[in-house]
């Protein structure tokens, strides 16, 4: 006899008992023990959370009751105790609304496919009238894709787990879901296309789950499955979750890195590969790690990472521009990989795909969190009238005004222009100054002594610059009366291999990288050492230099999941990661003084001194 009919036969007898008066708990202590029962069920301990909705159970009626019986049925099935679920559910059925008898029909079928009878199962899930809410449909499409593919139909099975994906609310869920076909995909012959791409790229799968104990095969086929299927929802979720769990504890063995030498970004691209092989050196891991390098210039971004992943590679750092990150991003998932550079969009969370920069983007983040810690709360910015400086601007104008300041103005230059003052003279309304001199003079018919006055609402400047064009940025600053407001600007304001001196930049403040601002005893060493043998690298590359070596650092604490090792110290700065993988920088501040820039002790007030 199916269990379904051994229950309902039950019902009758168990009914008369329903009847009986239960002594009514106190509302308090059935809070309290509902509570122990969830965080008994929290904790895996089903039998005792069961046991625990037993008593409520027996000290409820009605709807109540039925609802603490069947949770505690639900944490039954879980330890796999039929039987007592079973006779639970019989119980419920007597006082059960019309939502809970659904929900009883749907763990019914659970336990009828928990105890090999799968046909029956879908039998009784048949049973379940419209209309149905979400959590019933979420949990009757489990068992119900479960049984077809237990009954050998892969298709259908598999259709209907997709489909269940409708009514999932999380990554998590989802992450469980396709587990679950997976655990189910046939070990027999493959079975022929359907014409559905997403049900054909889970059915090509099989042949990889059955080579899952040989780590160089499964890869190898993941690989090859992701050339046919490279947009299905599997790779990027659950491959990269299984590929993780292979990973043992310790280093990686190989790691490739991608960077485009043959191209107009060699100088930065050859500062990283030296900084990172540096810092392989140093590890003193040489033997049991190898470093591969892949020319992105040549190959192409898409080329290289795959081929990277085709050598064997246990960890991928790169590839370095902008475009070749969002290039391979649709090709992540497999293997642990740090790019060195951000996508141009946000973007979720992608399981194992990292990314690093020396992004101004942290250095305008410091910089809004500094001008308002010294008590700046309005000001203007001054940017480059291209991508880049709108982009920079757009970056301080929501940092600075999250943390409660105002950005009251701004104004662009052309990069190369060799006359700044107009766009100066305009946002600092010196030009409105100078019409109300002409305008009085006129009214009154005399030549009248005149000093231009500046805007007074103003706290601190914003400042994106290279060096070049802060040369005259400065001075006009100061022609324009504007010597006395403090002024922050991004790194690029600083050429480290400026040998003549910034006496123009002379006052303006800048966040950059402690291996230029606050060496220690190893980064100065380090520093020396590459000077000794390129000079020039040394000077125009020194930020590339320590990014390359601070990325070979990151490979441990990423490969390895260690989220204890964070914050990090690097030589780009402290080094921490944020809810969508991306390595944010902390950094030192330094002000121009006497044409040097002087580190800034962080205690120091980030005030303006001087312009001489």
């Amino acid at each position: 006899m199916r269990l379904t009919s051994y229950i309902l036969f039950a019902i009758g007898a168990l009914s008369v008992a329903a009847c009986t008066t239960q002594p009514v708990m106190r509302s308090v202590d059935a809070q309290n023990l509902e509570t122990r029962a969830r965080e008994e069920a929290a904790a895996g301990n089903f039998g005792a959370a069961a046991q625990l909705y037993r008593q409520l159970a027996d000290s409820s009626t009605g709807p109540a009751r039925s609802g603490h019986l069947i949770e505690g049925a639900r944490l039954s099935i879980a330890r796999m105790d039929t039987t007592t679920a079973g006779r639970w559910l019989a119980e419920a059925r007597s006082g059960a609304n019309p939502e809970q008898q659904k929900t009883i029909l749907v763990l019914l079928a659970r336990i009828e496919l928990e105890t090999a009878q799968p046909e029956a199962a879908l039998q009784t899930l048949a049973q379940i009238s419209e209309p149905v809410s979400v959590p019933v449909l979420r949990d009757a499409a489990e068992v119900r894709g479960r049984s077809l593919l237990a009954l050998g139909r892969y298709v259908d099975g598999v259709r209907e787990l997709v489909e269940r994906e409708i009514w999932l609310e999380d990554a998590s869920e989802i992450l469980a879901n396709q587990r679950l076909i997976w655990d189910s995909l046939p070990t027999p012959a493959p079975i022929p296309a359907t014409g559905d791409r997403l049900i054909d790229g889970w059915l090509a799968l099989a042949p990889a789950a059955r080579v899952q104990q040989d780590p160089v095969e499964f890869r190898r086929q993941l690989l090859d499955w992701r050339r046919v299927y490279f947009d299905h929802p599997a790779a990027g979720g659950l491959l990269a979750e299984l590929l993780s769990e292979q990973r043992t504890a310790g280093r990686p063995a190989r790691i490739a890195l991608l960077l485009p030498l043959n191209t107009a970004q060699r100088g930065p691209s050859v500062a990283v590969r030296d900084g990172f092989m540096a810092a392989h050196l140093e590890s003193g891991f040489l033997r049991e790690t190898s470093v591969s390098v892949y020319d992105t210039g040549t190959q192409g971004a898409t080329a290289a990472y795959l081929q990277a992943q085709l050598d064997g590679a246990d960890f991928i750092v790169g590839p370095l521009l902008r475009a070749e990150v969002d290039e391979v991003m649709g090709q992540s998932g497999f293997i642990p990989t740090l790019a060195l550079n951000w996508s141009q969009g946000e973007v979720p969370y992608l399981q194992g795909f990292y990314q690093f920069a020396l992004a101004p983007e942290d250095e305008v983040r410091a910089i809004a969190e500094q001008a308002i810690a010294a008590g700046h709360h309005t000001a203007v910015a001054i940017v480059a009238s291209d991508e880049r400086g709108y982009r920079l601007l757009n970056t301080f104008r929501s940092e600075f005004e999250a943390l409660g300041g105002r950005v009251l103005g701004s104004a662009g230059y052309v990069p190369g222009a060799q006359d700044v003052s107009g766009a100066i003279r305009d946002l600092l309304n010196i030009s409105r100054s100078e019409q109300r001199h002409r305008r009085l003079e006129a009214n009154l018919g005399v030549e009248l002594v005149f000093y231009p006055r500046r805007r007074q609402d103003i706290d601190m400047i914003f400042l994106q610059a290279e060096a070049r064009m802060g040369r005259l940025l400065a001075p006009s600053l100061r022609f324009f009366y504007a010597a006395d407001i403090p002024t922050f600007a991004t790194s690029e304001i600083y050429e480290p291999g400026n040998r003549g001196g910034d006496g123009d930049l002379n006052g303006i403040m800048f966040p950059d990288v402690p291996l230029l601002l606050s060496p220690n005893s190893r980064s100065a060493a380090l520093a020396r050492e590459l000077q000794a043998h390129w000079p020039q690298r040394a000077t125009q590359q020194m930020r590339y230099y320590g990014f390359g070596f601070d990325a070979y650092q990151l490979i441990q604490a990423l490969y390895s999941n260690a989220r204890a090792s964070w914050p990090m110290s690097g030589f780009s700065g402290e080094l921490n990661i944020d809810a969508i993988g991306r390595i944010r920088r902390s950094m030192p501040f330094a002000q121009f003084r006497n044409g040097r820039p002087a580190a800034l002790a962080p205690s120091e007030p980030r005030e303006f001194v001087g312009s001489r």
